[in-house]
């Protein structure tokens, strides 16, 4: 996971640090203790923090790994939206499912565990409605085809039951409160933070900046590297006789795949030219963006 990784996405690269660094830091004794949403303790003795802390840390290794895979994979909603969209989003989703989770265990004895499972399940939703699979038979298991989707679904099911009531409590919440994103409801993908708070948060930007991935030669480039290097060799034909061999026009079906995860037609005709009509690389090539 380096640096490239999080190229334009400060407030994901933010995040999984944040996670990463309370979980491993924090003893799962205090976690356990002074983290989770405990609405007694924030109601009887003020201690609001929970409601931020509760989004923190994990509480095993193997929440924690599979939560930073997602957190990591799920960056590109970041890219999609914009640092700033996608920044209110994060507080919309987590705000909301912390609501609903607090009603909940105010009249249940459910006590939600601590981590980012709102936020985590919102963008399932997001990457459920708004990301197409890029392989529809990924692979096959007795007799059913998965797409390549699947695999962050057999990822995020165990997560979500890890903690029992606990974590499929917060986890359900945040699905709730990305449905009502994804579907606008009452205008919210049109929620924006106030001014003073994002200029505070980008004010720290430079500290989460990725470094830009290097862009991938073209196909043609790289066949016309290879004619000039043999012909400098001797070995091969004149190099006016390897010249490049005309792209075939991308199947609109690629095109209709890769807009429909918010790219524009002419960026997306590009990077499907640029990557031989390989939809899966074109979509990597747009989501770090080199396209």
């Amino acid at each position: 996971m380096s640096a490239p990784g999080f190229y334009k996405t400060p407030v994901t690269k933010a995040l999984f640090y944040a996670t990463l660094g309370s979980s491993v830091l924090i003893p799962l004794e205090t976690r356990a203790k002074l983290l989770n949403l405990d609405l007694n303790a924030v109601l009887s003795k003020g201690e609001f923090y929970r409601l931020l802390s509760c989004h923190g840390p994990f509480r095993t290794t193997s929440e924690l790994v599979v939560g930073l895979f997602l957190l990591y994979k799920f960056r590109l909603f970041e890219r999609m939206l914009g640092s700033e969209k996608f920044g209110a989003f994060v507080v919309y989703a987590t705000s909301l499912a912390t609501s609903l989770s607090a009603g909940v265990a105010l009249s249940t004895s459910i006590r939600p565990t601590s981590g980012p499972y709102p936020l985590l399940y919102a963008m399932f939703v997001l990457h459920h409605v708004l990301v197409p699979p890029g392989n529809p038979k990924f692979f096959g298991l007795f007799g059913v085809d998965f797409t390549n989707k699947s695999l962050y679904y057999f990822a995020g099911i165990p997560l979500l039951l890890s903690q029992g009531t606990a974590s499929v409590l917060p986890g359900a919440c945040g699905a709730l409160a990305g449905w009502l994103y994804a579907n606008d409801s009452m205008s919210l993908q049109a929620f924006r933070l106030p001014k003073p708070i994002e200029r505070f948060f980008q004010a720290f930007a430079p500290l989460f900046r990725g470094t830009p991935p290097r862009p991938l030669a073209a196909p043609g480039a790289r066949q016309g590297q290879a004619g000039r290097r043999g012909g400098a060799q001797g070995g091969g034909q004149p190099a006016a006789a390897q010249q490049q061999v005309p792209l075939q026009p991308p199947p609109q079906e690629a095109i209709d795949q890769l807009m429909g995860m918010g790219f524009d037609q002419d960026r997306v005709v590009r990077a499907l030219q640029e990557t031989g009509n390989n939809v899966q690389v074109a979509a990597d090539r747009l989501l770090s963006g080199m396209g």
